[in-house]
């Protein structure tokens, strides 16, 4: 029998995505609408694979969710990863450190929420790799949402940053799915391990999340953040003047044709989203 949606979890919304997708410039957009909270990757991910069924990763979701409510309301605060007390539009730095590489930026604590709040809010919480692992439980018992995002962009993203995702790897995912942890270790090359997991990322959402639940991110850039309206209709008010990176020069200009030729020569779950004219656009 599949799970029912218990009515107060219509307030608990979770978010998944493909990282470096939007997701955390998602939670920035949704932070700016009255009476929603959105949070970056507030939990401790790493316990679930602790538990003994994702029946109770579930239970722990919305246990934690009903702490994260009980904060807010009787404290005016909240957990989440930030940067200087508020949820960035990007947790990455624009600029590579000495590893030749772009570091996170973020911390995980307690913020301060900063604007009022009924007992209803609107709670979002986001955790791209374990989301993405446990979508198909989680999606009959919260509503969820899942970002994209052009394929060549994602995965030059990946490869500027220092993260585990520049080696093809992506730890909240493989702890939670076993058998991607098996696959990822058999491809010995970068790249193949890269675009193999961006085509689980894909296939997940393809599989699990309903259509009108997936937002891309050039819809979000395009229509200055209102493509987010069906994770909060109130969205629909908000003119932000954003700007696409999916031609970031943070990038690393000689590999994109690189990785665009490789791409192409793919067949993945990401073509379920995105034609080859729209990568071959990235690089030409």
């Amino acid at each position: 029998m599949e799970a029912v949606i218990n009515p107060q979890d219509f307030h608990n919304i979770l978010l998944t995505g493909v990282p470096r997708s939007g997701t955390t410039l998602t939670c920035h957009l949704l932070n700016k609408l009255p009476n929603t909270v959105a949070l970056h990757e507030p939990m401790t991910v790493r316990n679930f694979a602790d538990l003994p069924s994702h029946g109770a990763i579930c239970d722990q979701i919305a246990d934690f969710m009903s702490h994260v409510r009980h904060l807010a309301l009787t404290r005016g605060t909240v957990i989440s990863k930030h940067i200087d007390g508020t949820i960035p539009d990007n947790p990455i730095s624009p600029r590579s450190s000495e590893t030749g590489f772009r570091p996170p930026l973020a911390t995980h604590g307690e913020i301060p929420i900063g604007k009022d709040l009924t007992s209803d809010f609107m709670l979002v919480i986001k955790h791209p790799g374990a989301f993405s692992a446990l979508v198909q439980s989680l999606v009959p018992r919260f509503p969820c949402y899942a970002i994209i995002r052009n394929p060549l962009s994602v995965l030059a993203s990946w490869s500027s940053v220092a993260m585990a995702h520049r080696n093809g790897h992506a730890p909240a995912a493989e702890r939670l799915d076993p058998k991607l942890a098996d696959k990822l270790a058999q491809i010995e090359d970068t790249i193949d391990r890269q675009i193999y997991l961006l085509s689980w990322f894909f296939e997940q959402f393809y599989r699990f999340v309903p259509d009108p639940a997936i937002i891309r991110y050039e819809d979000i850039i395009a229509s200055q953040g209102r493509a987010i309206s069906p994770i909060n209709p109130q969205a629909k008010q908000l003119a932000e003047p954003l700007v696409s990176k999916n031609r970031n020069s943070a990038y690393d200009q000689e590999l994109i044709p690189i990785l665009g030729d490789r791409l192409l020569k793919s067949e993945g779950a990401y073509w379920h989203f995105y034609t080859k004219e729209s990568v071959t656009a990235i690089f030409q």
